[in-house]
């Protein structure tokens, strides 16, 4: 058994513990040990690719509990997954060397950011459910205190604590599934775990284990109705929110669908509740996003549509259309989020009302956003007309109603991406000031502009993750798709560039769409339900439980004792 699957993960894991030390020899040293040890992690996974042959299960040889063993588990799915991750964290790493290098708590940044890299390698790693879980969680909890990295500002504390809260919702559903798994198998083992579902499925209850593992994985991938933390998160550092979106995160809930994807194929029910899933969220974040006017924000409901897509997917069948949306998306994503991060650093805001005319000052930057929009949209050439093609074709010979959601997705996509392209970048420059940022900056741009371009050639040629990107696209489906958006890209058009003055104000003339607007941008309602849920059920019930406590012992012992009689009698009527 070679090393090399434990190293790519624990590798960063080390290295975000000793983050501090290396900060008291010098402070500036953090940003480039980070960046090298998140180097040697990509190597040692690029070195993984290419040795590659066949997948096997690699132990420790020491156990937790009986069942449950340290393994990793290597296959062309987790080996693609490692490289894609750790090459991706390794570009945005640069990016913020360069834009956080002036940030007070320098230690603090790299060491949660290389914990962050490192839990999310050993997740795609993981050969066992208990093991996948505490990276699952270690994901979690740098995520939150990544988002509220500026503590001393109100909003993002509060956006760290949201997205904590949040996401508890799909961990303790994931929780429970995992000791589902082991009650029923005795075993955690992930590959013994798919084998036993192949083979005999007697006593084991999938559905309620696959609800329970979907639940999971809408909290973390911010899937809705458990999508409400993520547009918050965005208060966060952008080299946060760009791998939060595209490398690390999100990506978890929909890696977890993808590796128990036979569990759905074999339940109609599973299957379309992850159709359904998808598809809500495609539309919701795309509907979202079309009418968000900070600049971060569009790009998180964005990613909650693209993410309902690969949900979609999977519950569609298109494993692979799945697994290679996640890392198109990635790809343009990170890149959006640079180039949106250096246009509100420019400009001092992230409001793309208050922006405009960027074209000419920051031409590297807008090139970068332009092929991001591009590629997010479904043009040919770029990554995401090839990518979003497999689950098209998909639906479109299984499920026309999945087919039609899909091109609205589509178009809302085309719609948003270039409406933040014309207002922040095209027409009257409202920030003459503005100017490219530096080369730290620029460089992961202009890496990430070429391979949202060409990237899809080297998915579409490895032999890692069959079957591999098809490039042969369904006419039809490829036609009525890029027209879709197109035509999409026209309206964006007419109503930013070409008349704008008519049709905004015919728009904030019009009370029923100026009502659509104010809708969308509150984020259709969810966040304000929430509240009212808070303030009505949760309020009152801890103000009951606050009036059982009393603070008397006596009282409080009587009282648990009370509980635990009842609790055995319970258990003993349900036995027999």
């Amino acid at each position: 058994m070679t090393a090399v699957p434990w190293l790519v993960w624990i590798i960063p894991l080390v290295g975000a513990v000793l983050v501090p030390l290396v900060e008291r020899l010098r402070r500036d040293f953090c940003r480039w040990f980070a960046v090298a040890v998140v180097a040697v992690s990509a190597v040692l996974c690029l070195d993984q690719a290419l040795s590659f042959t066949a997948p096997y299960v690699g132990t420790l040889g020491w156990s937790l509990y009986s069942g449950v063993e340290a393994e990793v588990y290597v296959d062309g799915l987790s080996v693609l997954l490692a490289l894609f991750v750790s090459s991706l964290s390794l570009v945005i790493l640069v990016y913020a060397a360069g834009m956080m290098a002036k940030e007070e708590g320098q230690g603090r940044f790299y060491s949660l950011m290389l914990a962050f890299i490192g839990s999310m390698i050993g997740l795609v790693m993981s050969g066992d459910l208990v093991q996948f879980y505490l990276l699952w969680e270690i994901l979690g909890i740098c995520s939150a205190l990544l988002i509220a990295f500026w503590w001393d500002r109100e909003p993002a504390r509060k956006a760290g604590l949201k997205a904590f809260l949040f996401t508890r919702v799909g961990d303790v559903a994931l929780l429970i599934g995992v000791v589902l798994v082991l009650a029923d198998l005795h075993t955690t083992d992930i590959s013994s775990v798919l084998s036993a579902f192949g083979g005999s499925k007697g006593g084991v209850d999938w559905t309620l284990i696959g609800a329970l593992f979907l639940v999971g994985a809408m909290g973390k991938s911010a899937q809705v109705p458990l999508h409400v933390w993520l547009p918050d998160a965005m208060e966060g550092p952008t080299p946060v929110s760009a791998l939060i979106h595209a490398a690390t995160m999100v990506n978890a809930g929909v890696f977890l669908v993808v590796r128990f994807s036979p569990i759905y194929a074999a339940s109609s029910l599973l299957s379309n509740s992850l159709i359904a899933v998808g598809l809500v969220s495609l539309l919701v974040g795309g509907a979202c996003a079309a009418a968000a006017t900070d600049i971060k924000r569009v790009l998180a409901y964005s990613t909650i549509s693209q993410l309902g897509l690969m949900f979609a997917a999977v519950g569609l069948g298109s494993v692979a259309g799945a697994v290679y949306l996640l890392i198109g998306q990635g790809i343009f994503k990170a890149l959006a989020f640079m180039a949106a991060g250096s246009a509100a650093e420019a400009t001092g805001t992230r409001d793309i009302l208050s922006m405009g005319g960027l074209a000419g000052k920051m031409k590297v930057t807008y090139a970068g956003f332009l092929v991001s929009a591009l590629a997010m949209a479904g043009f040919p050439p770029f990554f995401g007309f090839w990518t979003k093609e497999i689950v098209a074709s998909s639906a479109q010979s299984t499920n026309t109603l999945a087919f039609a959601a899909i091109l609205l997705g589509s178009a809302f996509s085309a719609f948003y991406m270039f409406r933040v392209v014309m207002r922040v970048f095209h027409g009257q420059v409202k920030h003459p000031q503005a100017h490219e940022p530096g080369g730290l900056m620029l460089g992961p741009i202009l890496v990430l502009g070429v391979t949202a371009t060409l990237g899809w050639v080297a998915v579409a040629y490895q032999s890692l993750y069959l079957p591999a990107l098809d490039i042969n696209p369904d006419l039809f489906t490829a036609v009525v798709s890029v027209c879709v958006a197109a035509l999409a890209l026209m309206l964006c058009y007419a109503t930013f560039i070409a008349r704008p003055a008519a049709i905004l104000g015919f728009s904030g003339s019009n009370p029923a769409v100026r009502g659509i607007i104010s809708v969308l941008r509150s984020g259709m309602g969810f966040d304000a339900f929430y509240s009212a849920a808070f303030r009505n059920l949760y309020l009152p019930l801890s103000r009951l439980v606050s009036r059982v406590q009393t603070g008397d012992l006596g009282n409080n012992v009587a009282l648990l004792l009370a509980a635990i009689v009842l609790t055995l009698v319970i258990s003993l009527l349900v036995v027999a």
